[in-house]
C-alpha cells in the first residue's frame, strides 16, 4: 500500500522519520479499529488489517535495528501497544512528536496519543465528518437554507450522551417541521448494549459527560484523559438501561468529546454578555462571540493531546464582511489550559510545525482562560445560540 492510501504525505523529511511515522499511524488505526468504544481489552479476529500492515513494517525495522520483533499481532497489541511505550520501538521520530513515554493502550484502551495518531493516519475527523449521516444533515441543512439546524444536531449530541424512552421520542419530535430530523437522531443514537451496563444500568461521566463502559473488573471509572487525570471527578450519573439509547461511538470520539471544551467556552463567553452562534455557516468556525458595542471574535478551538499533529490540521481562518452577520474583528484559534499545563511546550511546537500559523500572523493562538479574560465583561449575561 502507498504512503498516499494510508496517511498523509510527509513531504520534505527523512525517509527513516516517514517510515517511523507511517508504522506508528498504521498501528494506532488498526488499534482504533478494532472495536467500539468499549475497547480492544479482549483481542478478536480478524483483527484489522492496518494493525497486520504495521506489523509488518514495524518487522522490518526491527531486522534492520538487530532486534526482536512482535511475534505476530497479538503479541503487538498485547505486548508493545500496551506494555511498551512508543519512544522503546526501534522507529525515528521527530522530536516534536513528543513520544517519550507514550503508550498506545492504556487500560486496554486506546490512549489520547493512539487517537490522534489513527486521526493522522486516516483523517478519521474528516472520514466522521463527511459519513453519510453529517453529510445528510450538513446538505439538508443547507438546501433548506437553514444552516442552524446542523449546529442544533451537533450540539444536542454533544450534551445528550444517552436517552431515556421518553427523552428519545421527544428528541426525534424536536423539529416536526424538517421531518429529517427524526432520521437523524434515530442514527445517532443506538441501544445500550449489555456490555455497556452494570445492573441494568448505564453510567455517564460526571466529567465529560459520555456514557462509560464498565472495566474488565466491572468498576466504572470514565477513561477520558481530561476525567482520568481529575482527583474531584463527580460520581457518574446513572440511568436506567431499558428501553434507553446511547450515542454511537464514533459520534462520541469524533463530535461530543471534541464538542465539550467548545460548548463550555461558548457558555463562559455568554456570561460575558456576548451572543455566541456555535458552529456559523456549517462549521466554518467554532463560534463567534460578540458584544454589545461592536467587539467581536471568531475562535476554533483545538483540544488536541499533540501540537505535532494538530499543527497539521490548522488551516486558514474564514474572513467574513462586514455585513455579514457572522463578521468577527479577531479570530483566536484557542487550547484549552488544561493542555498548556501538562506540556509547557505545546505553543512553541505548534507554532514551528504549523504552516498555516505562519501564512497567518494575525491569528492570536491563546488558551481558552487568556481569551475569556480579554473579553469585555458585561451585564446582563448573554446567550448561546446555533442560528445568526
Amino acid at each position: 500500500m502507498s504512503l498516499t492510501q494510508i496517511g498523509p504525505v510527509y513531504s520534505g523529511r527523512a525517509s527513516s522519520v516517514r517510515a517511523g511515522e507511517v508504522v506508528l499511524s498504521l498501528v494506532a488505526s488498526g488499534l482504533v479499529g478494532m472495536r467500539g468504544w468499549s475497547g480492544v481489552r479482549r483481542l478478536q479476529h480478524p483483527y484489522d488489517r492496518n494493525l497486520q500492515l504495521g506489523l509488518d513494517r514495524l518487522a522490518a525495522l526491527c531486522v534492520r535495528a538487530g532486534v526482536e520483533a512482535p511475534v505476530g499481532v497479538q503479541d503487538l497489541v498485547a505486548v508493545w501497544c500496551a506494555e511498551r511505550p512508543v519512544d522503546s520501538w526501534p522507529v525515528e521520530l521527530d522530536p516534536d512528536a513528543q513520544v517519550g513515554g507514550e503508550r498506545l493502550l492504556i487500560g486496554g484502551e486506546p490512549s489520547e496519543f493512539c487517537l490522534e495518531w489513527a486521526v493522522a493516519a486516516r483523517d478519521v475527523v474528516s472520514e466522521v465528518h463527511e459519513s453519510a449521516l453529517v453529510k445528510h444533515v450538513k446538505d439538508t441543512a443547507s438546501a433548506l437554507g437553514r444552516p442552524e439546524l446542523y449546529a442544533r444536531w451537533r450540539r444536542f449530541v454533544t450534551e445528550h450522551a444517552v436517552l431515556e424512552r421518553g427523552e428519545f421520542v421527544a428528541a426525534k419530535n424536536a423539529v416536526l417541521d424538517v421531518p429529517q430530523w427524526a432520521t437523524w437522531v434515530e442514527e445517532s443514537y443506538g441501544p445500550v448494549t449489555a456490555e455497556v451496563t452494570v445492573g441494568g444500568r448505564v453510567a455517564v461521566c460526571g466529567g465529560c459527560g459520555q456514557w462509560i463502559a464498565p472495566q474488565a473488573d466491572g468498576r466504572v471509572r470514565c477513561r477520558v484523559w481530561r476525567c482520568a487525570r481529575r482527583h474531584d471527578l463527580p460520581e457518574p450519573a446513572w440511568v436506567e438501561a431499558s428501553g434507553a439509547r446511547r450515542l454511537e461511538p464514533e459520534l462520541v470520539r469524533f463530535v461530543a468529546l471534541p464538542g465539550r471544551p467548545e460548548l463550555d467556552l461558548a457558555q463562559r463567553l455568554a456570561a460575558r454578555g456576548a451572543r455566541v452562534v456555535l458552529y456559523p455557516k456549517l462549521d466554518a468556525l467554532d463560534l463567534v462571540a460578540m458584544w454589545p458595542g461592536g467587539f467581536s471574535v471568531g475562535v476554533d478551538v483545538k483540544d488536541w493531546h499533540s501540537p505535532y499533529l494538530l499543527a497539521r490540521r490548522i488551516k486558514t481562518f474564514p474572513t467574513w464582511g462586514a455585513g455579514d452577520p457572522h463578521a468577527y474583528r479577531r479570530g483566536f484559534l484557542v487550547v484549552p489550559r488544561d493542555r498548556l499545563d501538562a506540556n509547557p511546550r505545546y505553543l512553541d511546537i505548534l507554532a514551528r510545525n504549523s504552516a498555516a500559523l505562519k501564512a497567518q500572523p494575525y491569528l492570536e493562538v491563546v488558551c481558552d482562560d487568556e481569551l475569556v479574560g480579554s473579553c469585555p465583561d458585561l451585564h446582563p449575561a448573554g446567550e448561546v445560540v446555533c442560528g445568526p
